[in-house]
């Protein structure tokens, strides 16, 4: 309560200011958290929409410091302990924000660490309480990780591994999926409030809700970073009160119904997709005579000093199984097999050969020999013509193996196996 306290009389002094003298700056610093541009004007709009702002995180730093209700605490597993710690580490990762204007790298992967804890541990909760749990354990923890990487990527100057672990700006969402079930299985879990579950939501739509209210009326002036700026302390809120609510007297879970899925009428067309997508790129090598994966883009002499110690023979078998569809048959067997051990195990080749190619791939770009994606001409050391991108089959295999990870959580839910 002091320190939320504190906070609004520091608010209330930055608008003094920023009113009777125009310098916004403290007021920014002091709502937005990092440093504001010289040529923002100290105008009523601005000066409004960073109280706004300010009033937000006042709320956060007070439904954040409360603590749970008062009285006796229910009997707690290891898991919900865990649990409860993890909620309030990530809470406490928002005070980066109060040290640092802009979060350095470091800041980034422990950030991402955090939140990648609570994701694992939030688990058994999605497992009582929907059905795709796996999927969206899966989901979440592949956003955090591919965020903490891409910033490790970024600061090593890793252009082409910071390229992939961005995945195409598909962490976001795969992130986005994770918390929109958590929020679900909160709102049935019966441990936590509806306005906790509401304030999750909240953290979801505001910025896009503030964008278009904001595009309709332009109340908000040149403060832009209001709107993630809100949508960071709604998520501080619902994290807290996440790990308040566990500890509140009355806070039992219900009664456990195992959840099962019917199989989607697109059952079929996963599978199927696992099947034909890494035999597209062989198919259209092989329509212009290059039964081989990244050799026709890489003369001979160059591929040895790439491969180092791997024995020639060993690479080309491996290209050649790889550059006629080997990898699709290894997917068709898994599939028709179903069971757990197969789908991994093809799932297992497909993200080594993804490895390997685009390894391949960046050290050839390190010597001086960039790989474009699409069709070029490329020689080889016995055919001239056309060569896809040795990317395409990387990006193939990693697709692939999405896909049947996504057909092995999906049988695992219409089964009722535990998750």
């Amino acid at each position: 309560m002091l320190v939320a306290g504190a906070y609004v009389v520091a608010l209330a002094v930055a608008v003094a200011v920023a009113l009777g003298s125009g310098d916004i700056g403290f007021l920014w610093r002091l709502t937005l958290f990092y440093e504001v541009d010289e040529n923002l004007a100290g105008n009523w709009p601005n000066v409004f929409v960073l109280v706004l702002a300010g009033g937000l995180w006042a709320w956060g730093l007070w439904q954040s410091l409360r603590g749970p209700v008062a009285g006796e605490p229910p009997v707690m597993d290891r898991g919900v302990r865990r649990l409860r710690v993890a909620l309030y580490a990530a809470v406490a990762s928002y005070l980066i924000y109060l040290l640092v204007p802009v979060w350095p790298w470091w800041a980034v992967v422990l950030d991402s660490l955090l939140m990648l804890a609570v994701v694992v541990l939030f688990h058994p909760v999605l497992r009582r309480n929907v059905g795709p749990a796996r999927l969206a354990l899966d989901a979440g923890v592949l956003c955090y990780v591919a965020t903490a990487a891409a910033a490790v990527f970024d600061v090593l100057d890793w252009r082409a591994a910071e390229l992939v672990a961005e995945l195409g700006g598909l962490d976001g969402l795969m992130g986005l999926f994770w918390m929109v079930l958590a929020l679900v299985a909160q709102g049935r879990d019966g441990r936590w409030e509806r306005a906790t579950v509401r304030y999750g939501v909240a953290s979801l739509v505001a910025p896009i809700a503030l964008m278009l209210v904001n595009a309709l009326f332009r109340f908000a002036g040149d403060v832009q970073g209001a709107y993630y700026g809100a949508s960071d302390a709604l998520m501080m809120i619902w994290l807290a009160r996440s790990a308040h609510e566990l500890a509140t007297p009355y806070s039992r879970p219900v009664p456990f119904r195992p959840v099962l899925v019917r199989p989607p009428a697109f059952a079929v067309a996963v599978p199927l997709a696992a099947c034909v997508v890494p035999i597209l790129p062989p198919l259209v090598n092989l329509a212009n005579g290059h039964p081989l994966w990244i050799s026709p883009h890489v003369p001979n002499d160059w591929l040895t000093l790439l491969l180092g110690d791997v024995p020639a023979t060993l690479w080309s078998g491996f290209e050649l199984f790889a550059g006629v569809g080997g990898l699709a048959v290894v997917v068709l067997v898994a599939i028709h097999r179903g069971t757990r051990l197969t789908l991994r195990v093809a799932m297992g080749a497909l993200l080594l050969a993804a490895v390997a190619g685009f390894t391949v791939v960046t050290l050839a770009s390190d010597h001086g020999l960039p790989l474009e994606p699409g069709l070029r001409y490329a020689e080889s050391g016995y055919i001239r013509g056309p060569a896809i991108s040795p990317l395409w089959f990387t990006a193939a295999c990693v697709v692939s193996a999405a896909l049947l990870w996504w057909t092995h959580t999906m049988r695992a839910t219409w089964r009722g196996d535990p998750t």
